[in-house]
């Protein structure tokens, strides 16, 4: 009997091992199948969206690339109501490669997204152009925070006023940061405008703690546009960033050096003509007069020279006498 024992669990003990290696085989089988079902899956999701996104842009007049990179979603959720709600715009926010595809089928120009490597969203509208879109991000900012470490882009002044903080571990915590304060009526004052930091300056642990404490938030964040096409162009961040100011002064002084350049090198326009002809007619009377040349149109002024320097003359000479 031990025997028997012992030879049918050895039995029983391959039937097991051949068990396992069956249920191995189905779960490798079901972990294949699974995953390609999955990718199926993914691949027809894709090119859903890349037929979506297509479908979406063909009749619209502008589309923006939007950089998503460091990006409060918060005022990404914003702007895409607010485009959505004000504009009919249509705003995509999908895979990188999924995007590049879109464009591409979409038959816009490489420039516009060859060089992405970053996430995008795409936003395509009717009506409205990429400077009007980059208009409204830079209206729409969100004043942030400093933190330890930020460089400031420009010069950080706190301004001369009363506070609400009760003097104390403030007052001395103020000073540190490089305020100009004093207790004025138990409360902490700022006797002067103080600067915080001048352009370039790291921010320490006790500047940003002094902002903090005055409530002040002196950075902005929006959003940034990478690349724009409005069916002819493609605009840069750079370009669409100018303000209406910055382009009516830039136009301004482009005109005013056109126009000297057109005068200084004699090229008459309808804008100068005048004006050189001007000049040209002082230059040949000043040559007339001063080469003593008789012409009708200097004849009066070399006559008053002649009378004028023999004023001089007779002066000289009589007071000599």
């Amino acid at each position: 009997m031990a025997e028997g024992e012992i030879r049918g669990t050895k039995k029983e003990r391959g039937i097991i091992k051949e068990a396992k290696r069956d249920e191995t085989k189905a779960n490798t089988k079901e972990a294949k199948r699974v995953k390609s079902t999955k990718e199926r899956a993914s691949i027809t999701a894709k090119k859903q969206d890349v037929e979506e996104m297509v479908k979406n842009l063909k009749d619209k007049k502008s589309i923006v690339l939007l950089n998503l990179s460091k990006t409060p979603g918060k005022l990404v959720q914003k702007i895409r109501k607010k485009l959505k709600d004000n504009n009919g715009a249509y705003f995509k926010i999908s895979k990188l490669a999924v995007v590049k595809r879109a464009l591409e089928a979409a038959k816009l120009p490489s420039q516009l997204y060859s060089d992405v490597n970053f996430p995008v969203a795409v936003i395509g509208l009717k009506d409205i152009s990429p400077y009007d879109v980059s208009s409204m991000f830079m209206e729409n900012m969100l004043s942030v925070a400093a933190k330890e470490g930020d460089v400031s882009p420009f010069e950080i002044i706190i301004p001369a006023g009363e506070t609400e903080m009760p003097p104390g571990p403030a007052l001395t915590q103020l000073k540190q940061a490089g305020l100009n304060v004093k207790v004025d009526k138990g409360k902490i004052a700022i006797v002067s405008d103080s600067t915080l930091a001048k352009v370039g300056d790291k921010l320490t642990k006790e500047k940003v703690a002094a902002l903090q404490m005055l409530n002040i938030k002196p950075f902005k964040v929006g959003l940034t546009i990478w690349k724009a096409f409005d069916g002819k162009t493609i605009f840069s961040a750079e370009v669409l960033g100018l303000s209406m100011e910055d382009i009516i002064s830039g136009l301004k002084e482009a005109v005013s050096q056109g126009f000297n350049v057109s005068i200084n090198a004699n090229y008459p326009t309808e804008s100068n003509i005048s004006i050189i002809l001007t000049s040209a007619i002082q230059q040949a009377k000043s040559v007339g007069i001063n080469s003593g040349a008789y012409s009708e149109g200097v004849i009066e002024d070399i006559l008053r020279k002649a009378i004028s320097q023999g004023n001089a003359i007779g002066k000289v000479e009589g007071g000599s006498s």
